[in-house]
């Protein structure tokens, strides 16, 4: 008999899973929800109609607001257009701007399960090199150009600027400027992943998102509630220049069953109108930036000595370095066998690189979960 499951994600009992790299029941904000489905109800029934093309009105002012204020750069609401999440934008993206054969180029490593999108349409997938002020420019030029000499044509680049998945890295500014330059100069259109921008947790200013830059060369900046809101929510945007954003509203999907999540849309306008949006993010923030100092202090403590790492500043993720020759799929298989698993880092190269590496994540569990996980790592390593 076949098992109904209720969620995405199942960890066995008695298992710590941190490689699970979403956000657990407990931090979800019910109550801020249940709040926002009491007024919108109570004051209209128009969120329960088919939505316009780009998604509702009222929700993109209060999105371009709401950003605006975030990211400390001004967002235009009428360039953006409202998705179900991340994956669903980029699912869109690769129907609308691609088709079989072409290449999208990807920092490596970056987002595993992106990979199955771009394959399910046929596209070759070519890594980037990265270091510690992210994806190296010089290599994102040479595939450009080393894509167009051998006839082929580049559909899109894809970045994650902050706190990259899986490695935590950050796009320096100069970097941001430097690859928005040379998307135009090399007509390359970068759809940069900033699912995590708002997710800071240490001191200092961030780099300006790449969505600062939407009117300055061809980029396109996709953002999701999954991450500062509720993953069920199935609610994300695009922001980007009109022009590119028309294609995507010609679409047939969009042209049969109208804009994307009408009733999650009026909820989230709700929460950022009346300024919960902005206390929950504040408090995932703190939430976050204490669950990562205990997973810092807990690999310090039980990491042997030949495992590197470096100190997260945002985001979920915790990207190990093992020294070579040593295989992550290996040593996952073995921290099973101690009651914790992990994601090993070949998963999130296109040429299975990485092997030597682990990714961990603190977004899912709680203080003493993640300490006793970190310590059956640690007993698994040594």
């Amino acid at each position: 008999m076949s098992t109904i499951q209720f969620q995405q994600v199942v960890v066995p009992e008695g298992l710590i899973d941190l490689g699970v790299g979403q956000p657990n029941n407990a931090i979800l904000p019910r109550d801020y929800i249940r709040r926002a489905a009491e007024l919108q109800f109570n004051d209209s029934s128009e969120f329960l109609q088919y939505g316009a093309e780009w998604g509702d009105g009222y929700h993109r002012v209060a999105l371009g607001e709401f950003l605006t204020q975030a990211y400390g750069t001004h967002v235009d609401p009428e360039q953006l257009f409202s998705t179900n999440g991340n994956s669903q934008a980029l699912e869109m993206l690769c129907t609308v701007l691609t088709k079989p054969g072409d290449v999208v180029l990807v920092e490596e490593p970056t987002y595993f399960l992106a990979f199955q999108m771009f394959r399910d349409h046929g596209l070759e997938i070519r890594g980037m090199p990265m270091d510690h002020d992210g994806v190296v420019v010089d290599a994102f030029i040479e595939q450009a150009s080393a894509v167009r000499a051998a006839g082929k044509r580049v559909a899109f680049a894809y970045v994650i600027p902050a706190f990259q998945n899986p490695t935590g890295v950050t796009l320096s500014a100069q970097r941001r400027r430097d690859l928005v330059d040379a998307a135009a100069e090399h007509d390359v259109l970068v759809v940069a992943d900033e699912v995590y921008h708002l997710l800071h947790t240490a001191a200092g200013e961030m780099p300006p998102p790449m969505s600062a830059f939407v009117d300055q060369g061809p980029i396109l900046s996709i953002g999701t509630f999954s991450k500062i809101l509720a993953p069920g929510m199935r609610l994300g945007w695009i922001h980007g220049s009109v022009d590119r954003l028309a294609a995507l509203a010609d679409s047939g999907l969009i042209l049969s069953g109208g804009g994307l999540n009408p009733v999650s849309s009026s909820l989230a306008t709700a929460m950022m109108r009346n300024g919960w949006q902005h206390e929950y993010v504040e408090w995932l923030r703190a939430t976050f930036a204490r669950r990562s100092s205990v997973m810092v202090d807990a690999l310090r403590q039980h990491m042997p000595g030949w495992v590197e790492f470096d100190v997260p500043q945002g985001g979920y993720f915790v990207w190990l370095r093992l020294p070579d020759g040593v295989d992550g799929r290996e040593l996952r298989e073995r921290a099973k066998e101690c009651g914790v698993d992990l994601r090993h880092g070949s998963l999130f190269s296109p040429t299975g690189a990485c092997a030597n590496h682990l990714r961990l994540s603190y977004a899912f569990y709680d203080d003493a979960d993640i300490a006793e996980g970190v310590a059956r790592l640690g007993q698994a390593l040594h």
